[in-house]
């Protein structure tokens, strides 16, 4: 199994863990470069998101841990990055904690409810888009932009609320012995969440644009 560490998309899914404490020093450094080199990795980490299933799937590299180093190290780059911009952004607390929360409560719920199953439970993708949305709004902090930061706090919170109960849904079939039925991504859904996924990228990155270069 630890053969497969270093196969590209397992490397791919460590680098967002090595990441966290750079965007630590550069957080804590707190001048406009500084800035600038945080929001640049938080992208190079959400890119590493999206590239290492791909290169999973198309490389034919796909593996069991490779499986649990993905939604993992999603959950230890955002557990991180969120504490660091508590002390250093001014994130509230109880978004904070329920940011970690949901993390803690998925590890929870798999150690109780999988104890003794041989079944790795891979990320869903609520949960993927739960990521995205988290690291747009962790940038948003980073970068002290007041409309990512209100807009994309309620979508956040919608997005975690879906995938809690996305996992426990899972864990739950699992727990009882029956076989999971892998999610039939319609083409239907597919261009809606497309759209509405390019609709609201459209309104940020316009709103950022007169932040940066209007406001």
């Amino acid at each position: 199994m630890w053969q497969d560490l270093i196969k590209l998309p397992n490397l791919l899914s460590l680098s967002r863990i090595f990441i966290t404490p750079i965007i630590g020093y550069y957080l804590w450094k707190d001048d406009i470069v500084s800035t600038y080199i945080c929001f640049g990795l938080l992208v190079l980490a959400s890119i590493t998101d999206g590239l290492d299933g791909y290169t999973a799937r198309k490389m034919k590299l796909t593996s069991e841990l490779g499986h649990i180093l993905d939604p993992l190290a999603d959950k230890v780059m955002a557990t991180g990055v969120v504490i660091l911009l508590v002390f250093f952004r001014d994130m509230p607390i109880w978004l904070a904690g329920i940011i970690v929360g949901r993390d803690l409560l998925i590890l929870i719920a798999a150690a109780v409810l999988l104890r003794g199953q041989k079944v790795v439970v891979p990320s869903n993708l609520t949960g993927k888009y739960t990521f995205t949305a988290l690291s747009l709004l962790l940038g948003s902090y980073i970068i002290h932009y007041d409309f990512g930061i209100i807009s994309l706090t309620y979508i956040s919170l919608v997005l975690i609320a879906l995938s809690l109960v996305g996992y426990i849904r899972v864990f739950l079939v699992v727990r009882r012995g029956e076989k999971l039925i892998k999610f039939e991504d319609r083409l239907l859904y597919k261009v809606g969440r497309t759209v509405l996924t390019i609709s609201f990228l459209i309104v940020l990155l316009g709103k950022l644009y007169l932040f940066w270069f209007v406001d």
